[in-house]
């Protein structure tokens, strides 16, 4: 398990401010030269033999930050507008403590080190009191606006599965949850961040508006928008932050482990689609999931995305998933059950992490329905690692409930 925390930094001299600017300054003049320097090389190899020699006589960095500029330069897709430098301890960097200050004291150059003390706030108590649970932190980063960011990271250790489920189905308008116990109840289920798109829709209009007067050679127009897009950003991270920590809450009072789908950014499904599926923080959500876990000892289990909004967790049947008249609803062609789409959607990731869970695979078979309606390929083998596993009807002659069971 990896995080990051944002560490600011203290009053310090106006020599050592200099030092730390012009440092990162070069650096990322010296990112957006190697990405220019990145053609014609096949290999990581090939493209650190072609320009290490010239980067350490043109900047004097110490090997470990050169290195470092290098690979991600090769696995950027273009040149950057910021750059943060990362130091690794102890050969780039270390920590100590004085005259009750915390003190990072990081190898701009072979032979000059700066010692940049720690402003003690909420992110400072929250980054030692990771260390006391046994987190460690080997490397610290200087952003471009004279930050130190710690990155810390946690050797992961299996918790025994909770009873119950929680699904989460991310949509582009809110966060579908369900809570589903081994015997198929449906225990809960709620809507959050709904807030989250009526918001940014509104944003999204005055962007429109700004960029239109922006490029018609308003200057007022520019810093409006640059401003808009920065409050939209804190919005969605600080609206996103709260809607995890309320799911996470919910999954402790139901005793349930958190499933979440395995998406993707973009889709064959077109141009529209991939827009509309952009405009969904799930990236920011899962990140700030998997760290929230970690931290309230729940496992979140990432399951396959196949047919999650298509199949019926009534009675099994794949169709189509939307209702042709109201894309909000879903309607099963074979059962006839109308339910919220979103809803349905949730309960079926519940429904696929409890089919994966091997307890239900070896030792039983789980009971969705009552009802005989054919079920293919709602859990692939290649997709979870698990071998010879597959969703299936058992068709029962005796009247006993359809049952998905291990293939």
């Amino acid at each position: 398990m990896e995080r990051a925390i944002l560490l600011q930094i203290g009053d310090t001299t106006t020599s050592k401010r200099k030092a730390l600017r012009e440092f990162s300054d070069k650096a990322l003049s010296e990112f957006n030269r190697l990405f220019e320097e990145r053609d014609f090389c096949l290999k990581f190899m090939d493209f650190h033999r072609k320009v290490y020699s010239a980067t350490k006589k043109n900047t004097s960095f110490n090997a470990q930050v050169i290195c470092d500029i290098e690979r991600r330069v090769w696995k950027s897709k273009g040149k950057a507008r910021r750059i943060t430098a990362q130091f690794n301890i102890p050969r780039n960097c270390k920590t100590f403590s004085a005259k009750s200050l915390d003190f990072v004291e990081l190898g701009l150059y072979p032979r000059n080190r700066v010692a940049v003390p720690l402003v003690k706030n909420r992110n400072w108590q929250r980054y030692h009191d990771l260390l006391a649970g046994g987190w460690n932190c080997k490397t610290y980063g200087l952003t471009s606006d004279l930050q130190i960011v710690a990155y810390l990271n946690k050797e992961e250790v299996g918790l025994p599965p909770k009873r119950n489920i929680l699904g989460v189905d991310v949509n582009s308008k809110c966060f579908a949850i369900s809570v589903v116990s081994p015997e198929g109840k449906v225990l809960h289920q709620d809507y959050f961040g709904k807030d989250i798109w009526v918001r940014r829709k509104k944003i999204f209009e005055r962007k429109g508006i700004l960029r239109s007067h922006f490029d018609r050679g308003s200057s007022y127009a520019g810093k409006a928008l640059e401003k808009t897009k920065r409050d939209e950003h804190n919005f969605v991270k600080n609206r996103i932050g709260e809607v995890v920590r309320d799911i996470t809450d919910l999954a402790l009072r139901f005793d349930a482990d958190i499933s979440i789908e395995n998406l993707h950014r973009f889709s064959p499904e077109g141009r529209k689609f991939n827009r509309e599926v952009m405009r969904i923080p799930f990236f920011t959500f899962k990140n700030n999931l998997i760290a929230r876990c970690a931290d309230k000892e729940i496992t979140l289990n990432i399951v396959d995305a196949w047919h999650t909004s298509k199949f019926c967790n009534h009675c099994g049947a794949v169709g189509k998933g939307h209702d042709s008249s109201n894309y909000a609803l879903f309607r099963c062609k074979k059962c006839g059950v109308l339910a919220n789409s979103d809803r349905n959607a949730g309960t079926n990731i519940a429904i696929k992490s409890l089919l994966e869970r091997k307890d239900v695979l070896t030792d039983k078979t789980f009971q969705i329905s009552n009802r005989r309606v054919p079920v293919n390929g709602l859990v692939r083998s290649d997709e979870v690692g698990l071998s010879q596993v597959a969703v299936q009807h058992s068709n029962h002659s005796d009247g006993m409930p359809t049952t998905f069971s291990r293939g």
